[in-house]
């Protein structure tokens, strides 16, 4: 687990200025303090910042060159068949001079070219220079594990882990991009390829960029909707792909952690882990000042059922305005959810001891864990039967059931997915600054994935949360905890086990508890029947009830104990108002401040979690300016 940076001239006579090179590289120092390393030839040149976990001898250090051929490359990951490779690969003839999953990605591609990523099961983003044919292979992992944003500049073509490297580099930055700052607000994530800087992109997940003579063509190496029609899963295909994933995971020269909250993702996690390795690993636990949202007492359940050693981290004020700016700068993103500070307290106190942690994201999206958005399908119908009923009756029908007006499923499925209406947002900026086209160019980033999904209303909404929503989560965890030096492996994200699981009929994932209870429901709103006549992630219960306590199977996921909308008109949300309504606010620029108070001294009125989450949304979006755009 690493930092990467890097550039490609245009000119191949062009020399690499190294000072430039390295000055950016720095930017990753957090995320690689073990070393450091820069290689030019002619107009390419590649910098990098490690985190020893395999083969921690400087011999395996990056850049990594091969002797024979010269390709080089500068690595963010972990490849975790590598053995597997190596041996097939040694049959070939080749040898090698270390031990790391790096040198076996170099052979890789010098044996198979560039078709060797179908090959590799793991988590990686990383940069390819081969001498022989001027070329260079920028390549991101199949779910989008590890980020990778690039540039296009005048120079050339610049890369790196973190976009907060690439505006080192003199003439990138030219400012706020307006379609990223409206789709942050709107969805908590900037989906697609665009970023929150201007002429900033995100190379996306199964991606690939090939550079050749100064110029660049990009590909899909995977395709996740091809692969989910190929799979023909069962019930005892979770389970066992599961616990593989976990085996290849904890591979590494180092002892590897695991986050432990107690419910039933990381439950499962914590028994296939004790049960994969013989050196179990150390949970850890974050537990909160407010006792009724402390999960401590259920995950010191579980680590003495699997016989874990068990550490708990206490979690201060989650929105602490200090506390959250130093995670922006690190990050180089406003934070979407209020419980990445939480995220960071645990990972500082986790990288004192350990360098790997295994955590439990990625079950939510693949297996139908957010029953209320899960139940979308099920509302369009009532909604679509109300259609039918006599104007009066359908509006008492709606409003009891909290529906809007009938429309498209597509548009269904935004209103319950986006944060912040793209609406009431425009009707806070200065004219001209959020138009109409921003906000359809985000409509037709969805609609693509609609088409892409193919299939029942149930499977669209599935894979955009695993092609759009699982990316940025995924994002927000490797910063999180790269930011204190710590590689997070998410198990639930292997290839195998997403395509067997989104295979399954959305009935088989969100199951109805009786043959009634999707009956019992039809005149009640999602929210009040949700995880009581639902069960989610069936098939993960179904499998794991022998193993886990009943306490972990029976319980409700429990929220972050902040109440949002009491915090942001409370005494602690004052630096955050200060920051937005000051005359000198990082947002006037794109938020009219009159238009603000207003709206905020409505909000207020009536203090709800939807008030309170987007004033977190543009608080961090103000931060965020604050940080790198003053």
């Amino acid at each position: 687990m690493c930092g990467i940076f890097g550039i490609v001239l245009k000119n191949e006579g062009t020399p690499v200025c190294a000072a430039a090179v390295e000055r950016c590289a720095d930017a990753l120092a957090h995320r690689g303090p073990d070393a450091s390393g820069l290689y030019i030839n002619q107009s390419v040149a590649f910098a990098h910042r490690r985190l020893s976990i395999v083969d921690a001898h400087s011999r395996a250090n990056q850049p990594y060159r091969d002797a024979n051929t010269g390709v080089v490359v500068t690595y963010n990951g972990e490849i975790f068949n590598y053995r597997e490779i190596k041996a097939e690969l040694r049959d070939m003839g080749f040898s090698f001079s270390t031990v790391s999953d790096t040198e076996v990605l170099i052979l890789s591609y010098i044996a198979w070219g560039k078709s060797f990523l179908n090959r590799l099961d793991g988590i990686f983003a990383f940069a390819l220079f081969d001498p022989r044919k001027s070329l260079v292979l920028i390549a991101r992992d199949r779910l989008g594990v590890k980020p990778l944003y690039y540039t296009i500049c005048d120079v050339g073509l610049l890369f790196a882990s973190q976009p907060n490297a690439l505006i080192r580099w003199p003439g990138v930055m030219h400012g706020p991009d307006m379609i990223g700052a409206l789709s942050f607000l709107s969805y908590r994530a900037v989906v697609g390829a665009r970023t929150l800087f201007a002429g900033i992109s995100k190379l996306e997940p199964g991606h690939l960029l090939e550079i050749r003579n100064g110029r660049h063509t990009s590909e899909r190496w995977w395709n996740l909707s091809a692969r989910i029609s190929r799979s023909k899963p069962d019930y005892s295909d979770i389970r066992r792909l599961f616990g593989s994933a976990v085996e290849r995971q904890l591979v590494a020269d180092v002892p590897v952690a695991a986050l432990l909250s107690g419910g039933l993702d990381s439950s499962i996690l914590a028994y296939e882990a004790s049960a994969r390795s013989q050196i179990r690993p150390v949970c850890y636990t974050g537990k909160v000042e407010t006792p009724d949202y402390d999960e401590t007492a259920y995950a010191m359940e579980v680590a003495a059922e699997f016989g874990l050693t068990h550490r708990v981290v206490p979690i201060g004020e989650p929105s602490d305005i200090n506390a959250v700016a130093e995670l922006v700068r690190l990050r180089g993103h406003p934070l979407g959810m209020h419980n990445e500070t939480a995220m960071f307290t645990l990972a500082k106190a986790i990288s004192k001891e350990h360098k790997v942690v295994l955590t439990g994201e990625g079950a939510d999206e693949i297996f139908a864990g957010y029953s209320r958005l899960f139940r979308t399908p099920y509302d369009y119908n009532r909604s679509k039967i109300i259609t039918a009923l006599p104007p009066a009756l359908a509006q008492i029908a709606r409003r009891r059931l909290g529906l809007g007006v009938h429309c498209s499923q597509l548009q269904f499925f935004l209103e319950r997915y986006s944060y912040f209406p793209a609406d009431e947002i425009r009707s806070l900026a200065i004219d001209g600054q959020m138009r109409t086209e921003h906000e359809m160019e985000l409509f037709d980033h969805f609609s693509t994935q609609f088409a892409e999904a193919g299939g029942d209303f149930f499977s669209k909404i599935s894979y955009v949360l695993v092609s759009t929503h699982l990316p940025a989560l995924l994002e927000m965890v490797d910063n999180t905890t790269m930011a204190a030096g710590l590689e997070a492996r998410v198990p639930y994200t292997d290839h195998q086990l997403v395509t067997a699981a989104m295979a399954m009929p959305g009935s088989q994932r969100l199951r109805w508890r009786s043959p009634i209870a999707s009956a019992q429901a039809l005149w009640h709103p999602v929210a009040s029947f949700s995880e009581r006549l639902d069960v989610s992630k069936y098939p993960l219960r179904r499998e794991y009830r022998s193993v886990l306590p009943k306490s972990v199977l029976s319980r409700k996921k429990m929220g972050f104990p902040l109440p949002l909308g009491q915090w942001a008109v409370g005494e602690g949300a004052t630096e955050y108002r200060r920051l937005l309504f000051d005359k000198d606010s990082p947002l006037g620029d794109l938020f009219d401040p009159a238009a603000l108070r207003r709206w905020f001294k409505a909000g207020r009125r009536n203090p709800s979690d939807s008030f309170g989450r987007k004033f977190w949304l543009l608080a961090n979006l103000g931060i965020f300016f604050n940080e790198v755009f003053s």
